[in-house]
């Protein structure tokens, strides 16, 4: 059995419908590859009611036995909540490649293979210019300050926040522009009310292991949340914590291998 959600703008596509509830039948010997690890993500070139273009469709790894059990019974999928997410972050104004559908597909009554069809964004991710350099771009970690903030004042909160999943694109008024991919984690708060600090803070620590750029995205954050001056050594701190449990618990897996 299969479950197919497609956004309304395409529900009346004939293509674009017939290309989704395919996807199950089609995905493994079509399309262009352009990441293969846990997940598979692929770019197709598709004609849609005359109109050429491409499309993303990524394909989660299947689950394991108890995983199959939760998304079958109590939880919604990573596809499923890529979807709504991306309609969600839209509608407060902010981007992520257009959200176009979900599949779940069944096997024996549960849950296996699921697939998140959206449009394509070639735009770099933050990374190239942030913790890639010896010297970080200010412009761009200024912006990615900016934004962050600007998520977090809205009640959003990206649990993958790191510097592969923000893409930017530097606009004629030389300021940047940002869109989030991967956004099947997130939170939302209702519209009005504010994210605890400390999760803020906490969310703030993924994008890098660099405190030279650590310190300046802190600094800019602050700024943009007229938050006090104290607050960048609390956000610093905050960061020291969680890198020295990042490695205490790499050090672990690393025994038990």
């Amino acid at each position: 059995m299969m479950k197919v959600v497609i956004s309304p703008r395409l529900a009346t596509c004939k293509d674009a419908v017939d290309f989704v509830n395919s996807l199950p039948e089609t995905f493994d010997n079509s399309g262009k590859t352009v990441f293969s690890g846990r997940n598979t993500i692929k770019v197709f070139k598709v004609e849609w009611g005359g109109k050429a273009q491409e499309v993303c469709v990524k394909r989660f790894k299947r689950p394991n036995a108890a995983q199959k059990i939760a998304y079958t019974f109590f939880r919604t999928t990573k596809a499923q909540r890529a979807f709504e997410n991306a309609h969600e972050l839209i509608r407060r104004g902010f981007d992520t490649p257009e959200p176009m559908a979900y599949v779940r597909t069944t096997r024996c009554g549960l849950v296996d293979y699921c697939y998140y069809v959206s449009a394509t964004d070639y735009n770099p991710p933050v990374k190239e210019q942030l913790n890639d350099p010896e010297e970080f771009s200010k412009e761009v970690a200024a912006g990615f300050a900016r934004f962050a903030a600007s998520l977090h004042e809205n009640g959003i909160l990206d649990i993958d926040l790191n510097s592969t999943n923000v893409l930017y694109s530097m606009q004629s008024d030389g300021t940047c522009h940002f869109s989030l991919i991967d956004i099947n984690r997130m939170r939302f708060m209702p519209e009005g009310s504010k994210l605890p600090i400390g999760e803020c803070m906490e969310n703030l620590t993924r994008f890098t292991g660099r405190y030279d750029l650590f310190r300046y995205v802190a600094e800019r954050y602050v700024e943009c949340r007229d938050m006090p001056a104290e607050t960048v050594e609390q956000l610093v701190n905050v960061k020291k914590i969680h890198d020295e449990k990042w490695r205490r618990r790499k050090s672990m897996l690393k025994i038990f291998k």
